[in-house]
């Protein structure tokens, strides 16, 4: 099975805010309940409180969207191998990954895990290194092939059931 990719700046950007948004309003939460139980304990009016709270919050919710935005436009740009096109040639037993700089291989015994998203599948050569395929480049029956061939090859995985 042959399944091409390329993986524009945009389509980075949308699949890791997406993947930390959770992280995001979890440190938010946190720090709203730290800046109310502050609030409870402080002297001054609380109304007056709330409000620097609030704005404070609000300033560090957009400074972490920010510096997201440049970390992941710095790892994406400094990484020439992620912006071209890869060709996956997929078997029973290798995987085979073809850029326009690097070609590469490894069997599927070497895979950490494979782990299926609504729009990608992701397949981890360790807990940190993965490679993005999006589905919109997969029809059908190839992503039901994929599905199979990590089965098959007795691959760690999280695959979707539709």
């Amino acid at each position: 099975m042959i399944i091409k990719t390329h993986i524009s700046f945009k389509d980075f950007l949308k699949f890791n805010i997406k993947n930390s948004l959770s992280r995001i309003i979890i440190f938010s939460l946190i720090l709203l309940l730290f800046c109310c139980l502050n609030l409870y304990n402080a002297e001054n009016a609380m109304q007056e409180s709330f409000k620097t709270a609030t704005v404070w919050l609000a300033v560090i919710i957009i400074f972490i969207f920010v510096r997201t935005y440049f970390r992941l436009k710095n790892a994406f740009f400094s990484n020439k191998k992620i912006q071209e096109q890869i060709t996956y040639i997929f078997s029973n037993d290798k995987v085979e990954a073809k850029g326009e700089t690097f070609e590469t291989d490894f069997t599927w015994n070497t895979v950490f895990k494979v782990k299926e998203l609504k729009d990608w599948f992701l397949i981890y050569q360790s807990a940190r290194t993965m490679n993005m395929i999006a589905k919109e480049n997969m029809d059908k029956d190839q992503i039901i092939e994929f599905r199979k061939m990590v089965t098959d090859n007795g691959v760690k995985s999280k695959l979707r059931k539709d």
